[in-house]
């Protein structure tokens, strides 16, 4: 503490000893002259009633406190010392160059890859930054001392030239990756589910089982991955406008470039530039009309997040759905065939709008149907699709684990040349089976002869997009094994409608077209006379 003795200035250690027990004690550390070490050391003896003669004291000569260059590679070296073990963490220094990037997602990225579990290692200061500033001996306090690590959190950005703590244990193996052959993959049924194309937007009937962004648990079963195949000429990969869930089928809309993808969705914040229409069945009576305005909020229920009422002050977020009754139907306890417009989007907004709000659940929809027959018992709410007899027909009609009933029907948009376009998808075929036993057939076969009649492309007058089914059908045709199966082939997926190939659907079944789909859902109508040529080469088409 004597500001006179900075040129003595040592690093020392106080001892003393107390001989009758033969044991030596670590009094402290201090940074001071030898003037300072002698008082300490009397302090000492009379405290602790040894006398002054037997305190023994121990200077040991190191560097001035100023030190010289520290060692970028070890922050924790020391000139002239013993090497500092991490003991059970590793250290990583960021690069100089390096982009900025939040501590969180460089953790999934390096370390543990969950997201739950980085934030785990960060609230519990196992992860924690040293800047590059920082002096060898807070490097080591920081890895013995948890108190004097940095408090840092997911946001914490990495500065270059810092350093990163994390423990040895969550270092994770170098993953091997098999590599996707691109090149040998003929989507044929992807461009036979295209509804409608024109130079600045694409929309195509999305199949079930399929994701549309990959995933831990999606595999290769997601429409990322084959989007080169649809960019009919252009150098740019399209661009999804919005999503659809897993287990949905129907219009998926997709922009062809990245200014058409800047508009679409700035116009989809101001809500006014589409109007979307899904059709469902819902297992009991509806009102004709009407909305639901029921605030949501996320919330685990095992290995899923689904959505449950919640009040705004109590951090739901607000959502607003209406819907129309179409056809009802008294089997099977009574089935609502519903035609909704979601104007909030939330995650499963229709289908926890149908299950809370309207109480008439989606047919199925094993998630909400459960919860829906929870709040129905807890309110005494008794519905006729929870009998016995109601849930035994609707086995026998329906079958024991039918798919998700929820389509996207219908979908307007206002194109660039401010040309409004509407584009309709094809019901899966569960839902056409589900048509036909509930006696909906007629009314299925009216709404497909009005979209057909409503169509605003015709495949057969896209030049371009005949010239690329001809050689999609020319690629597969020239082995088995070139062409991907179809959707509904490689999806695997209990009660999907992916992988039932469109043109083994009868008329009868079907109706008489549906929209955009003349031909796009009928690829043998394309190239017909290119087609029998390679039929009478010997090679075959699909």
């Amino acid at each position: 503490g004597n500001p006179s003795a900075s040129a003595c200035e040592l690093r020392g250690l106080m001892w003393f000893a107390a001989p009758s027990a033969g044991t030596t004690l670590l009094a402290g550390m201090l940074y001071g002259g030898p003037e300072c070490i002698a008082g300490v050391a009397r302090r000492l003896s009379t405290s602790t009633g040894v006398a002054a003669r037997r305190v023994q004291l121990r200077c040991y000569s190191a560097l001035p406190v100023a030190q010289g260059p520290r060692s970028t590679e070890d922050p924790t070296w020391q000139p002239h010392g013993r090497p500092f073990d991490l003991g059970p963490f590793a250290r990583y220094r960021v690069p100089a160059d390096a982009e900025a990037m939040r501590l969180d997602r460089w953790l999934m990225k390096n370390v543990c890859s969950n997201w739950n579990a980085a934030q785990k290692l960060i609230s519990s200061r196992q992860v924690w930054i040293v800047p590059a500033d920082h002096t060898t001996d807070q490097h080591r306090s920081s890895v013995v001392i948890p108190r004097f690590r940095p408090e840092c959190r997911g946001s914490t950005q990495l500065q270059p030239e810092a350093y990163v703590y994390f423990p040895k244990i969550m270092r994770p193996a170098q993953k091997r990756r098999v590599p996707t052959q691109r090149g040998s993959e003929v989507p044929g049924w992807l461009l036979r589910r295209v509804l409608y194309k024109d130079t600045d937007f694409i929309a195509i009937d999305k199949p079930a089982g399929w994701s549309v962004i990959p995933g831990r648990h999606v595999g290769g079963m997601h429409l990322q991955r084959l989007l080169p195949w649809l960019r009919f000429g252009l150098e740019e990969t399209p661009h999804f406008v919005h999503r659809l869930s897993t287990e949905l089928t129907g219009v998926l809309l997709l922009a062809r470039h990245k200014a058409a993808a800047a508009y679409a969705k700035d116009m989809v914040r101001q809500r006014a530039f589409w109007q979307r229409a899904f059709w469902g069945i819902a297992c009991g009576r509806t009102p004709q009309s009407g909305s639901v305005a029921m605030p949501l909020i996320q919330e685990r229920w095992g290995k899923r997040m689904i959505s449950k009422p919640c009040r705004e002050d109590d951090g739901g977020f607000s959502a607003i759905t209406e819907y129309r009754s179409l056809r009802y139907s008294p089997l099977a306890g009574g089935m609502s065939l519903l035609e909704m417009n979601l104007y909030s989007g939330r995650h499963h907004q229709a289908r926890a709008h149908c299950a809370y709000g309207l109480r008439a659940p989606l047919l199925g929809d094993p998630i909400y149907y459960e919860l829906s027959n929870r709040l129905n018992i807890e309110t005494s709410y008794k519905v006729r699709y929870h009998g016995e007899d109601a849930k035994r027909e609707c086995k026998e009609l329906l079958g024991s684990m039918p798919p998700l009933h929820l389509h996207s029907r219908h979908l307007r948009i206002r194109t660039f040349a401010g040309k409004n376009v509407l584009i309709t998808a094809p019901l899966p075929e569960p839902m056409i089976a589900s048509f036909a036993a509930l006696g909906w057939s007629e009314y299925l076969r009216r709404s497909d002869r009005e979209a057909k009649r409503m169509a605003a492309w015709d495949p057969n007058a896209d030049h371009y997009f005949v010239a690329c089914v001809e050689e999609a059908v020319a690629r597969a045709s020239e082995g088995p094994d070139a062409e991907v199966a179809d959707a509904s082939n490689t999806s695997g997926c209990e009660g999907s409608d992916v992988g039932v190939s469109d043109s083994t659907i009868s008329e009868e079944t079907r109706g008489d077209g549906v929209v955009g789909s003349g031909v796009a859902r009928n690829p043998s109508d394309i190239g017909r006379s290119r087609a029998s040529a390679e039929a009478s080469a010997g090679r075959g088409t699909r």
